[in-house]
């Protein structure tokens, strides 16, 4: 099994920037950049004062090429920037199974977001999801895309 981040080319109609967000690279997701790992609890080596401090000479693979979705899609509101919600929502695929991940980052997600994001999942038809409360995960889709996160479907 693995997970990947799904490379995206944004909209050409988006026109947003991560301008001080840097929720990617504070410890909430996994990578490795120059050798260097980050993960969960552990923040990018390389994360300075609200900003990246080998900007310049950042990686292609993770740093250029990630793409948090609120920088992708334009139909995701401005207060779900991930350096203001604390959330970040993340496009991923595992084996032939696309989807998205929701997960906080530095604060319990709140109810205005979650309602906000199940409405736009639905609306777009998104089948397969995970997001996390409080810290717990929780995922919806697919029977056979559930048992790749070992969760019941009864």
């Amino acid at each position: 099994m693995t997970i990947k981040h799904i490379p995206i080319v944004p909209i050409s109609s988006v026109n947003r920037s991560c301008n001080g967000c840097t929720a990617c690279c504070e410890g909430w997701l996994v990578g490795e950049v120059n050798g260097k790992h980050f993960y969960p609890g552990s923040k990018c080596h390389y994360l300075g004062e609200n900003c990246c401090t080998i900007y310049e000479t950042r990686p292609v693979n993770p740093c250029q090429n990630f793409k948090c979705a609120w920088l992708i899609d334009e139909d995701i509101p401005v207060w779900l920037k991930p350096s203001i919600s604390k959330v970040l929502i993340i496009n991923r695929k595992i084996d032939e199974y696309d989807y998205w991940e929701v997960l906080e980052a530095g604060s319990k997600i709140d109810s205005e977001a979650l309602s906000w994001i199940f409405k736009h999942f639905i609306n777009r038809k998104i089948t397969n999801f995970r997001y996390q409360v409080n810290g717990g995960w929780n995922t919806i889709g697919e029977k056979e895309f559930l048992k790749y996160f070992h969760e019941s479907t009864d």
